[in-house]
């Protein structure tokens, strides 16, 4: 693989980036927190076999170019038949294994992208149970605080009385004192939510993230399965007309295309 990285290797670079983003938020809500759990719990292996497919395309590409290089110089040698065969052998053998490795690993990752994507469809039920909790303890804090005012003015009035409003006030005390906590607790549970709600709007907008990174790295994935298949279809091109007995300088045009392959497929899995 070159020193510099490549776009596959940007990608997965920016999907660790949005994974660590929601693994460090804290304040979820608990439906949302199985959701963070999940995610996290799928990204890393995704990024392992992506980096393994990265190993083995780069593996092969160091080993199968000069591979390719020989039989192009011993189709323009003319050298025997058995020999280039030979050696076209070993070259497709080669390919078709990591045509196999490619296949299986895109096949992976299209299956971890779409459970991926399950658990971001979960976050809109999430969103609506927060605001439905919001607004039904708002509710409740509007009548709790009609009722404190209600008994505030009731207490203040009996103190006013003087003497003759002590036999109600103990009781207009306690009530007073019963919905002032009523209303505190509404809204230290309001706050409470608000602020799940704000952890989860980071959650949603880091998960928006994280999916754009995984479409990216499918079609990343994606382009290095097809330029391993391109290849593989080259080589046995190559192989074929060698069997047919074609032209020399028809089948030094298909080892062209393969060598170009090649180079393709090296730039796409960087």
């Amino acid at each position: 693989m070159s020193a510099m990285a490549g776009l596959l290797t940007q990608t997965l670079a920016n999907l660790l980036a949005a994974q660590q983003q929601i693994a460090a938020l804290g304040s979820l809500p608990p439906a949302a927190q199985q959701i963070q759990a999940g995610c996290n719990a799928l990204i890393q292996p995704m990024v392992t076999q992506t980096r393994a497919l990265q190993q083995a395309v780069a593996a092969f590409v160091q080993t199968a170019t000069p591979q390719l290089a020989q039989v192009q110089t011993m189709l323009s040698a003319q050298a025997p038949l058995p020999d280039i065969k030979a050696a076209m052998s070993a070259l497709q053998q080669q390919a078709q294994q990591l045509q196999g490795t490619a296949n299986a690993t895109a096949g992976t990752l299209t299956a971890q992208t779409a459970q991926l994507m399950g658990y971001f469809n979960q976050l809109a039920g999430v969103e609506a149970g927060l605001q439905s909790q919001v607004t039904s303890l708002q509710g409740q804090l509007g009548d709790a605080q009609s009722e404190l005012d209600a008994a505030q003015k009731r207490y203040y009035y009996l103190l006013a009385l003087g003497p003759f409003g002590l036999v109600g006030l103990a009781v207009a005390l306690g009530l007073y004192l019963k919905w002032k906590s009523d209303v505190s607790d509404l809204q230290g549970q309001i706050g409470g939510l608000n602020g799940q709600i704000g952890a989860f709007n980071g959650m949603t907008a880091a998960c928006q993230q994280l999916g754009t990174d995984c479409q990216g790295l499918a079609s990343s994935i994606s382009g290095v399965r097809n330029a391993v298949n391109f290849l593989v279809s080259d080589l046995l091109e190559v192989s074929g007309d060698l069997d047919a007995g074609d032209a020399a300088v028809v089948i030094a045009l298909m080892a062209t295309a393969a060598s170009t392959e090649l180079a393709a497929l090296g730039t796409d899995a960087a």
